[in-house]
């Protein structure tokens, strides 16, 4: 895929380093899962999942999600890391092709793993936990950019 780019081993350590040291991710822990700067806003999105889930609801939290990614992307790029999985980044600017799902490579919401997506410069992300269906921002820019763009599962 030519816009979603596997990070260099680098920036791969340099992002886990701070998703570990500084979040303080535990990602075997059932309470204190992780400690996310402030401002932080948090959802619990495990209503949309006692039935069918909508892929509506799901195309709608993606594009969401882009509109946010756009303008706080700083002219770097987005990372998006996926626990124990390829980790990307891509440019929101850019078009970019979907998996053969019609899919992001890496889902804004996952399902049953962790994705953190953000800046380079960690200072705005996006922590999605589909394990316990709680999605979480951090960083002034990200929840500014959030609550312009606000996802029809946090409303």
């Amino acid at each position: 895929m030519s816009n979603w780019n596997i990070i260099n081993e680098l920036k791969y350590l340099e992002s886990w380093d701070f998703i570990f040291d500084r979040l303080h991710f535990k990602p075997f822990e059932k309470e204190e899962l992780i400690s996310l700067p402030s401002p932080t806003e948090c959802f619990d999105f495990t209503s949309f999942y006692n039935d069918e889930f909508s892929e509506k609801l799901y195309d709608n939290l993606h594009e969401c999600a882009l509109s946010w990614f756009k303008k706080i992307n700083q002219g770097s790029g987005i990372l998006a890391l996926n626990w124990q999985h390829n980790c990307y980044s891509f440019n929101p600017e850019l078009a970019f092709e979907k998996d053969e799902f019609n899919e992001w490579p890496i889902s804004v919401f996952p399902n049953g793993d962790f994705v953190f997506f953000l800046t380079r410069d960690f200072k705005n992300g996006v922590f999605a936990d589909g394990i316990n269906f709680t999605f979480n921002l951090w960083g002034k820019e990200m929840i500014e950019n959030f609550e312009n763009a606000k996802p029809t599962m946090a409303q």
